[in-house]
């Protein structure tokens, strides 16, 4: 009978540390690249901290970026429902083909870049708790 309560107690441990790290992906913002072609750079442009705001380059199809939207860089208001926007764009520092411009999410949310072929566009998810 002992072996059998241990067993369950295991399992029943790793199962909450399983749900915890869940919980803990839910806690970030997301971009992610959903083109089946081409590398993305994203800027967020409001709802950080000038000059550490959030910024990434995708380069492959299903690759994602994210920062957690307790983090006053990315979210200087610190809530899950605050807003923050981005610019995501084709190219490079000098030479931006811009897919949106401006774009808002929730802070808690999730921004998917989808498309091929030269037609892009971008996608917000929202977090519903």
């Amino acid at each position: 009978m002992g072996k059998k309560v241990n067993s369950v107690f295991a399992v029943l441990v790793f199962a909450g540390f399983a749900l915890f790290l869940a919980v803990e992906g839910a806690d970030a913002f997301c971009v992610y690249n959903d083109t089946t072609d081409r590398i993305i750079q994203v800027e967020q442009v409001s709802g950080g901290k000038e000059g550490k705001q959030f910024k990434a380059k995708l380069t492959g199809t299903g690759e994602k970026s994210c920062c957690n939207w307790q983090n006053k860089d990315c979210n200087k208001e610190g809530k899950r429902d605050s807003t923050v926007t981005f610019n995501v764009y084709l190219g490079d520092y000098w030479q931006k083909n811009f897919i949106c411009t401006n774009f808002p999410i929730k802070a808690g949310g999730w921004l998917t870049v989808e498309g091929s072929g030269g037609k892009y566009k971008c996608v917000r998810h929202d977090y519903y708790p």
